[in-house]
């Protein structure tokens, strides 16, 4: 494949030379190999044309006045934008000392005069080709890199789809309406971006699985309709920990974060939530704002074991459990930005009767 676009390509070099003769020969050669060919008789006018049209390679003498072939490299090596085109030495100096020097200024090749045509014609050709084939490498590793990165992206949409399908059906069993953790999504993304949450939009994909560990509660409690007894509460505060065992098993940001708020969004500012009794900043910044997200929705809607509550009596609660159940800045934030809220519970009000 690199042979054929090779063969359909017509490589353009630029000689360097302060001699006519040795530029006029080389030329003639490499015009018969089928290239284009563009003469420079100084480093100066070199680098002037490079910046004009980058060549394909670069036959470069060393000895020129002004600038050297040594200073033209080592610039065109400097510039990132010309650092890839290869350079060939082309010179009579044949001591080993400039032969080194020559490939530490960054050199590919050094080709001894008076050269031979054969020589230089193959060895022209032999960089052209890895050129050639170091182009189509870092495509196909570009290519390559794209394609991961499609299927990382597609990883985490599936991801995302199954969070919040896995939040509905939770919601669902526990005779709620699925929208549930919609609404609890919306609200966590507000509240996280008011607080300059950095991962407001990972708070929003995550916290749809907070209640997740419910589908591991028996149908007799999950259902209930009256309170539970102490018996049955302490099997119920039991999902917060199976939820963050059922998620932590992934090692991916979305489920990281998902799993956090399973285990941490019925922890309380004043240490008395559960499951671990976590106080103040022990508890994650997204298991304080899911907290604060899922109750207010909690509280205005209908469940098997309650009426929803009027957005008044909500509100007074909130009030009521600032610094006790609930991050105090977090409330002050809700309550500042009140309209917001309501803005996204009345969007989905229909829902929440239904």
């Amino acid at each position: 494949m690199i042979e054929q676009q090779f063969s359909t390509y017509i490589a353009d070099i630029l000689i360097v030379d302060d001699t006519l003769a040795n530029l006029q020969l080389l030329a003639n050669m490499l015009k018969g190999e089928g290239y284009k060919v563009r003469p420079a008789s100084s480093g100066v006018m070199a680098l002037q044309a490079v910046a004009k049209k980058q060549p394909d390679l670069i036959l470069l003498d060393i000895k020129m006045p002004d600038m050297d072939g040594y200073e033209v490299c080592t610039m065109l090596k400097a510039n990132p934008q010309t650092c890839d085109i290869p350079v060939l030495f082309i010179s009579a100096l044949n001591d080993v000392a400039n032969k080194i020097k020559a490939f530490n200024v960054g050199g590919l090749d050094y080709i001894n005069k008076p050269f031979q045509f054969d020589e230089v014609k193959a060895r022209v050709s032999t960089h052209l080709k890895l050129k050639a084939y170091q182009n189509c490498m870092e495509e196909k590793i570009a290519q390559g890199i794209r394609e991961i990165n499609g299927l990382n992206e597609e990883i985490i949409n599936t991801q995302r789809e199954l969070i919040f399908t896995m939040g509905e059906i939770c919601e669902t069993r526990s005779h709620e309406t699925g929208l549930h953790v919609k609404r609890v999504a919306e609200y966590s993304y507000v509240l996280a971006n008011l607080c300059g949450c950095q991962n407001a939009e990972l708070i929003r994909q995550a916290s749809p699985m907070h209640d997740v560990g419910k589908v591991a509660i028996p149908d007799h409690i999950l259902h209930k309709p009256g309170k539970l007894i102490p018996e049955e509460w302490e099997v119920m505060k039991t999902h917060s920990r199976l939820g963050f065992e059922m998620l932590s098993v992934s090692q991916r940001p979305l489920l990281q974060m998902a799993a956090t708020i399973a285990h941490e969004h019925h922890e309380k500012w004043n240490g008395t939530g559960y499951p671990r009794g976590l106080k103040g900043d022990e508890i994650s910044i997204a298991g304080r704002i899911t907290a604060i997200a899922d109750v207010f929705d909690a509280l205005g809607s209908e469940r098997c074991y309650k009426q929803g509550w009027s957005l008044d009596k909500i509100l007074a609660y909130f009030e009521e459990e600032k610094a006790k159940h609930f991050d105090p800045t977090l409330v002050d934030l809700f309550f500042n930005h009140l309209d917001e809220f309501i803005n996204i519970r009345e969007k989905y009000a229909q829902q929440m009767k239904s």
